[in-house]
């Protein structure tokens, strides 16, 4: 089960970063030395923190996983030390948990407010009549 999971996450999230950093390129670079385009920092940011949310999304089902193999191995523990043993690993794996949890938490919000300056940037730059 989890030996099938964790690559097609993996994929996802390189996928994800992929698509996510090919507008940055463009937006940043203004052609032939032209002024940039306007908001081009805002989406720049924006792609940046989307894509950071991606990997956090991706990380933390890796650490659901790994919680749910330590509970497993908890559950399968035979003699007392084997038990303590995976019991300290599932502490362990559940702070991690937490911890990615926690960041991407931090994560979407980052992104919510990259949104709204975005926005607002292109609220007070509306685009040019096309001639």
């Amino acid at each position: 089960m989890h030996l099938f999971t964790k690559p097609v996450a993996a994929t996802v999230a390189a996928l994800a970063l992929g698509v996510a950093a090919a507008p940055l390129t463009g937006a940043t670079a203004a052609p032939g030395g032209a002024k940039p385009e306007p908001c081009a920092t805002q989406q720049a940011q924006l792609d940046k923190a989307q894509a950071k949310l991606v990997s956090l999304t991706a990380k933390l089902a890796t650490k659901k996983e790994k919680v749910a193999d330590a509970r497993d191995e908890v559950r399968a523990a035979d003699t007392a030390i084997e038990k303590r043993n995976a019991k300290a690993a599932l502490a362990t794996a559940k702070e991690k948990k937490v911890a990615v949890k926690k960041a991407k938490k931090f994560q979407v919000q980052r992104v919510a407010k990259a949104q709204a300056r975005l926005d607002k940037c292109v609220a007070a730059n509306p685009p040019a009549p096309a001639a």
